[in-house]
């Protein structure tokens, strides 16, 4: 009964997210029906192998971790953590929670699963600060930069530069680690307590999940080896969304050079992270079209590929998580034996996606 009323939650969700975004989404579909559909295919094609690539790069942290799980059983998992991710944003709680659910229901250890996602997202940051650096080189030499690009870039990059300090603290000492996420905590509930009156992350529970990802990041003393295969993953995977914009351009009878490509990509993810919306929905398109422009596109064709470069890499990725969730929910597979035995099964820290049993009471974010 339960399980059915999360997946209505997540239905009604879905709907309420479409219907505010629905004239982009028309908009999307009747740009894409006037591209050249051989190319569009290929775009579709490196989009499945894209999304293939996230999941490997989760298998590669899961590996670093000593965690064993499937590639065919991560494509699904990622693509619904993602999915949970859009509808209800939460700066990555909601696809923590799926991982760290999903990892529970399957018995793997819950610390190590809360450290592989931690330690995916700091890769994410590295890969995309490289293409960052790469992409503002350009628009630099081009003359192109401006105060919110810098801004947005100063914002984004401040996150990755935090997110590394806390992996080298972790690497080092649990304890310092802990010390450290308390510490932001405390911060941040003294900011936001004026504008909530209330204490919006629970310390003891942070405290839990600070101590799950210190036992977890312990792992890379052991192999520091294992660092080498996420960090390529993680470019290719920036490396296939500058494909599948590639292909976006020939769909539209205008092909991008180099400059461009990584010009506009790197802007556009740039505003998936600096931006107030889902996954930067509006602020992204904006961006792009305004970069392409500023590299010679002609309007009416940057603002066709960049509807149709977001129908591929968002829309279409968010109807695959909406499948993908039914299918995470129903596997009931059984753990295998060498990971039978779970890592501190008390320190769940999520229970708010809820459609597989876990224990709420290390959730950081909730009272």
């Amino acid at each position: 009964m339960l399980r059915k009323i999360l997946y209505s939650a997540i239905f009604l969700l879905t709907i309420f997210f479409v219907a505010r975004n629905f004239n982009e989404l028309k908009l999307i579909l009747v740009t894409l029906s006037h591209s050249d559909s051989r190319w569009l295919f290929a775009a579709l094609l490196a989009q499945l192998l894209w999304l293939v690539t996230i999941a490997g790069n989760f298998w590669a942290c899961y590996h670093l971790m000593g965690i064993h799980e499937k590639l065919s059983h991560l494509v699904p998992l990622t693509t619904a953590a993602n999915f949970i991710n859009v509808i209800a944003p939460s700066y990555g709680a909601g696809a923590l929670a799926v991982l760290i659910a999903d990892g529970s229901q399957r018995g793997k250890p819950v610390g190590k699963v809360s450290a592989a996602a931690f330690v995916y997202l700091v890769y994410d940051y590295i890969g995309f600060l490289v293409v960052l650096s790469l992409g503002f080189s350009i628009l630099s030499r081009n003359g192109n930069l401006d105060a919110w690009l810098i801004g947005a870039a100063g914002f984004a990059v401040g996150i990755a530069v935090g997110l590394l300090i806390l992996v080298a603290i972790g690497v080092h000492s649990t304890d310092q680690l802990e010390r450290a996420i308390l510490w932001l905590v405390d911060a941040a509930n003294r900011l936001l307590q004026p504008f909530f009156k209330r204490t919006i992350i629970n310390r003891a529970k942070a405290q839990n999940f600070a101590q799950d990802i210190g036992d977890g990041l312990l792992q890379i003393r052991h192999a520091p080896r294992g660092l080498i295969l996420p960090f390529i993953l993680a470019l290719a995977r920036k490396t296939m969304m500058v494909i599948i914009l590639f292909f976006v351009s020939l769909a539209f009878h205008n092909p991008f050079g180099i400059e461009t490509l990584l010009a506009s990509f790197s802007v556009s993810y740039l505003f998936i992270i600096a931006s107030v919306t889902p996954s930067g929905v509006g602020f992204v398109e904006a961006a792009m079209i305004l970069t392409q422009n500023s590299m010679g596109v002609d309007p009416l064709t940057s603002t066709a590929i960049a509807l149709a470069y977001r129908g591929i890499t968002f829309w279409l990725t968010f109807a695959y998580g909406f499948i993908a969730i039914r299918m995470i929910g129903f596997q009931r597979d059984k753990p295998s034996a060498r990971d039978a035995t779970p890592d501190k099964p008390d320190k769940i820290p999520s229970s708010e996606i809820g459609f597989i049993e876990n224990n709420p009471d290390s959730d950081p974010w909730k009272d």
